[in-house]
C-alpha cells in the first residue's frame, strides 16, 4: 500500500513539473512575441494589447462554458472576485515589463532574471505561508538557490568581445 501511495505521490508531480515544463515554453514563446511585438508598436501598448485580445478569447470561452455548464458555475466570492482584479492589473504590467526587458537583456537573461524575481517573492510567501499551503521556513539551501540562479544569470550575460 505504501509503494502504491509513492508511485501515486511520483506520477502526480512529474505531471507537475511536465506542466511547468510545457508552461515554461509557452511563457518563452509568449515573451518572444511580446519583445518583437513591442519594438514594433511599444511595450505599454503591447502590454495592453495582449491582454486585451487574452480577454476577448478569454469571453469566447467564459460564454461557452455558461452555456455548457450554466451561471452556477461561475459564481466566485467577492474575496477572489478583487483578486481576480488585481492579477489581471498585473497581467499588463508583467506583459509590458515582459516586452521591455527582452529588448533590453535578450531572451534567455532577460527570462531567467524574471525566474528569479519570482523565487525570491515564492521563497517569501512560501515562508509566510500566503498561498494556502503550509509555511515553509527559509532556509540556508533555499537561499543558496536563489544565488545559483543568480549565478546563473550572471553567466548567461552577453560578454563583449
Amino acid at each position: 500500500m505504501q509503494s502504491r501511495r509513492r508511485i501515486i505521490l511520483t506520477n502526480i508531480v512529474l505531471m507537475g513539473v511536465l506542466a511547468a515544463l510545457a508552461t515554461g515554453i509557452a511563457i518563452g514563446v509568449q515573451s518572444t512575441l511580446s519583445s518583437r511585438i513591442g519594438s514594433m508598436i511599444g511595450n505599454f501598448k503591447t502590454g495592453v494589447l495582449m491582454n486585451a485580445i487574452g480577454g476577448l478569447i478569454a469571453t469566447l470561452i467564459f460564454i461557452t462554458l455558461l452555456i455548457i455548464k450554466g451561471k452556477g458555475f461561475w459564481q466566485t466570492p467577492g474575496t477572489a472576485l478583487v483578486m481576480l482584479i488585481v492579477a489581471g492589473a498585473f497581467g499588463i504590467l508583467i506583459v509590458t515589463g515582459v516586452s521591455f526587458s527582452i529588448q533590453k537583456a535578450g531572451v534567455a537573461v532577460g527570462l531567467a532574471t524574471l525566474i528569479l524575481g519570482e523565487m525570491v517573492l515564492s521563497v517569501i510567501v512560501d515562508a509566510k505561508g500566503w498561498a494556502g499551503a503550509p509555511p515553509i521556513p527559509i532556509t540556508w539551501p533555499r537561499i543558496l538557490g536563489l544565488f545559483v540562479i543568480a549565478a546563473g544569470i550572471y553567466l548567461l550575460l552577453p560578454k563583449k568581445g
